[in-house]
């Protein structure tokens, strides 16, 4: 519908005053219905385009993830056998009397004679907890040699020190017969409930 400007001139004052309250009802009925109406759709639909940008986002991220699943496994597999491998060397269990029986068993087949195997108490430091051997044995030198090097082949860790070596006699043969006193620690992991340390008893 046209509006002919000139024709709201020619109205007399009651005239415009009646059609100025109309527009000013029209603004009214605007303001309160659909106004409220359209920004409540805006914000409806704001709110709809972040969800699917969430979602869109979530379904990238699941994505990459199914991608990458076999990399995932692959790395998972190498941290459990690296983990398997760090408890052999320090398990949680110390294992006294097997290490005590490797002991024996090297010995014998190196030729050795064990004079002396003694277990000290254990020496809790942090997250691992040392257990001292103290080892006194007679034998060649190339004999107490292969000990030792077989005691470092053994798959826990197994630390030497204080080695003392005094020579004794030589045999009929021509070989020089040593007199060895040293000291082994083997390791085991500790709880982090275990308080740093504490010495807790061991096997005399």
């Amino acid at each position: 519908m046209d509006i002919n400007i000139n024709a709201l001139t020619k109205l007399n004052l009651q005239q415009k005053l009646l059609v100025l309250g109309i527009i000013l009802i029209l603004i009214l009925l605007l303001d309160l219905y659909v106004w409220p109406g359209y920004l409540a759709e805006r914000n409806t639909y704001s709110g709809l385009q972040e969800q699917e940008r969430s979602v869109q986002a979530k379904v990238l991220e699941t994505q990459a993830i199914a991608d990458h699943k076999e990399e995932f496994q692959n790395e998972l597999d190498k941290l459990s056998e690296q983990l398997k491998e760090a408890l052999t060397k320090l398990p949680n269990n110390p294992d006294v009397d097997k290490y005590l029986v490797t002991l024996n068993t090297l010995s014998k087949t190196t030729e050795l004679n064990v004079v002396q195997i003694e277990p000290k108490a254990e020496v809790v430091k942090g997250f691992y907890a040392e257990i001292p051997v103290q080892i006194h044995l007679t034998g060649t030198y190339s004999d107490i040699a292969m000990f030792l090097y077989k005691l470092a082949e053994l798959q826990r860790i197994v630390n030497v020190s204080d080695l003392n070596l005094k020579v004794m006699q030589q045999t009929s043969t021509g070989k020089t017969m040593l007199d060895a006193a040293f000291l082994t620690k083997i390791f085991r992991f500790v709880e982090s409930s275990s308080p740093a340390g504490v010495k807790t008893g061991g096997k005399k």
